[in-house]
């Protein structure tokens, strides 16, 4: 596996994020296939349900880190709390801006472009809440962005992570997936391949075996190749399941008070969304049993909920 350098990577999701096709992402939550809407909505759902359980009262302070095109923004401003956000995309900056003030003329929004793996331009201990929703993986530090996090919320903040995992039952299901998360787990991948053989094989630690072929026909053909992907920006995702989410918010100084898990189905293929849907029902409803608790790792996203550990000193 080629190594990154953090400039590196902070140079190729700023790219990325700052190309031309980005502006898609502002139908990704009601113009979209099936399967990329109910990942969105399901998640978002969830965050939001979190940031409803806290009580915070009206005026309350919020920072969303990678507020993409403003969907979740825009449902903080209408519940009354006063909306931060930093993003690293002049162009979803721009789409965010319009869809706040289209949506919420009366709301407080102060959505700025920069990059989160940088210090935040906030005093200490300002923000109630945190939220990042969707970004962990396009981090080349999350411990640094975390401890940056925890020094901007006040004594009685919480933050809000919702991430996708590299581990799911859909994954679980399909063999080229399953080969994957086998290969992350025996050969102790740090970032995320393409589900195609060609990748599994070449682009993991397993290229000190295979990668002498990566350019030979048969390595190329479209059985080797499905799944593939060629990215123009060369940055990296890391690999998160609930475990090492939990893990590094708890050496980053917070507690986990809440866990979820969400986006639950037997595949990630849009044909199978009505099936999809029959079963993320079901799955969903058996979560809140609280002796079916482990249900919540088969989902595709986990969402936690986590308390500034400082105010929890004297307890634990």
């Amino acid at each position: 596996m080629t190594k990154i350098t953090k400039n590196e990577q902070i140079e190729a999701v700023t790219g990325w994020w700052n190309s031309g096709n980005i502006r898609k992402f502002d139908k990704q939550y009601d113009d979209w296939d099936h399967e990329v809407m109910r990942y969105q909505n399901s998640r978002q759902t969830k965050v939001l349900n979190f940031v409803d359980e806290l009580n915070l009262p009206n005026g309350a302070k919020i920072l969303e880190l990678g507020y993409g095109a403003g969907q979740t923004a825009v449902k903080l401003g209408q519940r009354g709390f006063e909306v931060h956000g930093i993003d690293v995309s002049d162009n979803l900056c721009k789409l965010a801006k319009g869809r706040c003030e289209k949506a919420c003329p009366e709301g407080k929004f102060f959505l700025t472009v920069g990059n989160v793996e940088s210090r935040f331009n906030y005093e200490d201990e300002t923000f109630d809440a945190v939220l990042m929703v969707g970004i962990m993986h396009y981090l080349f530090s999350a411990d640094d962005c975390l401890k940056e996090v925890n020094r901007v919320l006040n004594s009685n903040g919480h933050l809000i992570v919702a991430q996708r995992k590299v581990f799911s039952m859909a994954h679980f299901l399909s063999m080229r997936m399953l080969i994957r998360s086998l290969v992350y787990v025996v050969c102790r991948e740090q970032y995320e391949l393409f589900p195609s053989y060609k990748s599994i094989l070449c682009d993991s630690n397993l290229g000190v075996i295979f990668g002498k072929f990566k350019d030979t026909k048969w390595m190329n053909t479209k059985f080797m190749l499905k799944g593939h992907d060629e990215w123009k920006f060369k940055l990296k995702k890391r690999i998160y399941d609930h475990g090492k989410l939990m893990s590094l918010c708890k050496r980053t100084d917070f507690k986990v008070v809440g866990l979820e898990g969400t986006f639950f189905g037997i595949s990630e293929n849009p044909k199978y969304h009505k099936l999809n849907v029959l079963v993320g029902n079901y799955l969903e409803g058996r979560t809140q049993n609280k002796f079916n608790g482990y249900l919540k790792r088969l989902g595709g996203v986990a969402v936690i909920l986590c308390r500034k550990r400082e105010q929890l000193d004297g307890i634990n």
